[in-house]
């Protein structure tokens, strides 16, 4: 969780968070370990991301970036 003050953040500093935290994690979560022989392969919707309503987050660029990115949303 990332807490930041009451004067929020711009849309360019979530796109950052969203490629430098979510995605990372995802990408941690997903790698396959050197000494494992088999892998599942997780379904392209297997994640979903669940966002409020803020300003930022429903941004036109914030969700385009998500669809390129194939990240299903709730909000």
């Amino acid at each position: 969780m990332i807490i930041y003050d009451n004067e929020g953040i711009s849309i360019d500093e979530y796109e950052n968070i969203l490629d430098d935290s979510v995605f990372s994690l995802i990408d941690d979560l997903l790698a396959i370990p050197d000494e494992v022989e088999e892998v599942q392969i997780a379904e392209e919707n297997a994640f979903v991301f669940m966002q409020d309503n803020a300003l930022y987050h429903k941004a036109a660029t914030i969700m385009e970036f998500l669809e390129e990115n194939r990240v299903l949303v709730i909000q």
